[in-house]
Order: C-alpha cells, then structure tokens, then sequence
C-alpha cells in the first residue's frame, strides 16, 4: 500500500472514532443530568426530587480495577440534601502497590463528574473529584476515571464485578 493511501485510512479512522466520542457525548449528556444536581437550591429542586425520590441504582455494586487491583464498592444514590449521594468503599488487593482502603460518599454531578468524600483506614479524611466516562449510561459495566475531561485516557478503568 502507499503512503498516500495508509494516511487516508488513517485520516478516516481517525474520523470515524472521533465522530463516535461525539456521538457518545452527545447522547450521554441527557443521561448525567438524571444522574446529577437536576435544578438550582430552590423551590423547584425541592420539587423536582420529591417527584423523582427514588433511588437512582444504576452504578450500584462492586467493581474492579485489574491493573491497579483496586476493588471499589457502590451503593444506590438516594435523595439527600437536593443532590443524590451513595455510600461508597475502596480497598486495594495484594498486587497493588500500596495497601490502601477508604470508606464514605459518592455522587455524581451533572456534568460527569464523580465526587468522593471520605475516610482512610488511618483516618484520614479525603475529598476529591475526577470526571467519569461509562459506555451506557443506563446500565454501566465499565466506568472509566480520567484524569482531564480532555481526551479518553483513562487513570483508573473499572469493570463491574457480578456475584457468580
């Protein structure tokens, strides 16, 4: 093959992933706001989720990072505070490169971003935010932790973990 020619198919490759991300931030733009802060601290957010109360658990479970071997549990997002929160757990497996396990909060922002406040196993406390990109939305087996919004790599890659 020519040169000309791979850097076509390369351009068109290129072109068809990128038109992919987009189609994909697209469509999942709708979804986080569900996920989300839906309206500003005012009467309509206090109505907006006395209408939708209940628990939001779709990112509920145990998922896994291989690479890391960091084992990440979820629990449902429930209404508290105008905002949907969920408990969540940490703990890194014996291939890891530090022992380290924490326990406290999640949720998950409008714009996808996740946010983590909580404890360490020597009572630290922690609080910190990354932006998340999952495959779909509506029923997520992979979460992926980024550490920019730039881009698609990930830092952290999680795959949800089934009791079998």
């Amino acid at each position: 093959m020519s040169a000309p020619g791979s850097i076509i198919i390369r351009y068109n490759t290129i072109m068809v992933i990128v038109g992919l991300a987009v189609l994909t931030a697209a469509t999942s733009y709708n979804a986080w706001k569900e996920i989300g802060q839906v309206a500003p601290a005012d009467a309509r957010a206090s109505a907006y989720f006395e209408q939708h109360s209940e628990p939001d658990c779709r990112f509920e479970g145990t998922w896994h990072d291989w690479e890391r071997d960091e084992w990440m549990t979820l629990g449902c997002l429930k209404v508290k505070d105008e905002h949907r929160e969920g408990s969540y757990s940490s703990a890194t497996g014996p291939r890891a490169i530090s022992q380290v396990s924490m326990q406290g909060t999640y949720w998950i922002d409008g714009e996808g971003f996740i946010h983590i406040a909580g404890q360490d196993s020597e009572g630290k406390s922690h609080d910190f935010s990354a932006p998340i990109s999952v495959e779909n939305v509506e029923n997520p087996t992979q979460v992926c932790f980024a550490e920019t919004t730039e881009g698609i790599a990930c830092i952290a890659f999680f795959i949800w973990k089934t009791d079998e």
